[in-house]
């Protein structure tokens, strides 16, 4: 004789298989939510970290266009210091 369940423990485990079912799609979901949310922020972040690598560049090339003004300046500052010497050395030689 095979025996049966009551059909209220049939229901019950049926319920409980239910919610676990909707407990493990939820889940599903919010893994798949995580995922895209990560995956939102990776991106934002790759985007932010390219645009201060162009301004980096673009600080650097800045800077270094600022250093060469300042060692052609520096230059002509040694040049006009040469050529002052050289006037006093004549005017002393006088």
């Amino acid at each position: 004789m095979a025996s049966t369940s009551p059909a209220g423990s049939e229901s019950t485990a049926l319920d409980r298989i239910g919610e676990e079912l909707r407990t493990l799609t939820a889940s599903m979901v919010t893994k798949v939510d995580l995922h895209n949310l990560t995956t939102t922020i990776q991106d934002t972040l790759r985007r932010e970290i390219a645009g201060i690598r162009s301004e980096v560049t673009a600080q650097a090339g800045r800077i270094q266009t600022l250093e060469q003004a300042q060692d052609a300046q520096n230059s002509k500052i040694n040049a006009t210091d040469t050529a002052v010497t050289r006037q006093g050395e004549i005017l002393l030689a006088m």
